[in-house]
């Protein structure tokens, strides 16, 4: 005859110590994600927006590439950059043929829940994309 032995509770336990690590690794995910969203967004508003400033010609108005990825930057971050201070800078570097700008976003970011220690997670987010202009006109 086999005897059964008693498993009343095992499975509570069991539950009780696996969840606080398993809800660990969950929130962890979350912030994380949020993290890389923002980056994501950033990326590619910077991208786009110094690609916009790159196509205006020069010779028409001599800051127009500038001043066109600062208002494209602008438009285009605005969702990532809500109810955050982020620094954005936009630099025509250089003389023809090899004029280019240079455009950059950083941005304080904070995680979504807290959960995680603060030594695990960066304190801002950057991004930066340099373009030579299509246009090769002096300034």
């Amino acid at each position: 005859m086999h005897r059964r032995t008693s498993r009343r509770g095992g499975n509570a336990i069991e539950f009780a110590l696996t969840l606080p690590l398993f809800l660990m690794v969950m929130v962890g995910l979350m912030d994380y994600g949020f993290l890389f969203a923002i980056q994501a967004g950033i990326d590619n508003a910077v991208s786009l927006s110094c690609r916009e400033g790159a196509l205006v010609d020069p010779g028409f108005i001599p800051t127009g590439p500038q001043d066109r990825a600062t208002s494209e930057m602008a438009a285009r971050s605005a969702e990532f950059c809500a109810g955050v201070t982020c620094t954005k800078t936009v630099t025509d570097l250089g003389d023809p043929p090899v004029r280019t700008l240079t455009c950059s976003i950083s941005r304080p970011i904070s995680p979504l829940l807290g959960f995680l220690p603060a030594s695990m997670f960066p304190k801002s987010v950057h991004s930066a994309s340099i373009y030579r202009l299509e246009w090769q006109r002096p300034h």
